[in-house]
């Protein structure tokens, strides 16, 4: 069994999303962007998956019969116009500058009414909103040292859901389904402030669907976001 690069469990939960978005019954194509050593693709084929992948480290992926193949800092992904029914990209968004890149590919990649999964730790969290308040810093995001370039470790881009939203339906893909991993007790802990931002949200923007959306409790208590978006054809 490969080591997950994510943190534990993390894969399991992307899994059971997956399946309940896109069956393995026929063996769907999906593509594992960022693939790592492989885990989540070994656990994708024995699903029943077929599988691709791509990473910026081809050389570290290790899964027989499946190939990897390498992505570049341009954001080109390597395969054809509409080559899979579902691509996935497990704690990718994070470490990406040029998201309207990766989401312009992802789209270009996918088959009409295919679906993309991504997660991305989770910064509306109530305990990342307070780790702002008194740090300035998301949680799962600290100090950029300048000059420093390093797209494998470092954290660059907190976005909230309302902006991959609208990142999203600039090419052509549609959210249909927001999850998290797990509930964190920190955040938990904070429940009891979740009534006032309720309250807030609907006095600030009254009944806007993306508003709910940023503060739903998958997004308030939520450790990491599990996104599920599908390509419905519009879109630059």
């Amino acid at each position: 069994m490969r080591r997950e690069m994510a943190i534990r469990g993390t894969h399991d939960g992307v899994m059971k999303v997956l399946t309940g978005a896109v069956a393995p019954a026929g063996a769907p194509r999906v593509l594992d962007i960022g693939a790592g050593a492989g885990a989540l693709s070994e656990k994708l084929l024995a699903a029943g998956y077929s599988v691709g992948a791509c990473d910026f480290v081809p050389e570290q992926f290790d899964v027989p019969g499946v190939a990897c193949e390498k992505c570049d800092e341009t954001g080109r992904l390597p395969f054809a116009d509409g080559a899979f029914d579902a691509a996935v990209a497990v704690e990718v968004l994070e470490h990406v500058d040029g998201h309207e890149r990766f989401f312009a590919e992802a789209a270009r990649v996918l088959k009409p009414g295919g679906r993309l999964l991504f997660t991305t730790p989770n910064i509306l969290s109530l305990k990342s909103r307070m780790r702002f308040l008194l740090t300035g810093f998301f949680y799962s995001f600290g100090p950029l040292a300048p000059g420093r370039r390093d797209p494998v470790r470092q954290h660059i881009s907190p976005f909230t859901l309302n902006r991959y939203e609208w990142l999203l339906s600039l090419h052509g893909l549609r959210i249909v389904r927001v999850a998290t991993d797990k509930r964190q007790p920190t955040s938990l802990g904070l429940a009891f402030l979740a009534p006032l931002i309720w309250l807030s949200v609907r006095l600030g923007f009254g009944r806007n669907e993306s508003a709910r959306k940023q503060n739903a409790p998958a997004a308030l208590f939520g450790r990491k976001l599990v996104v599920v978006a599908e390509k419905t054809g519009a879109g630059a």
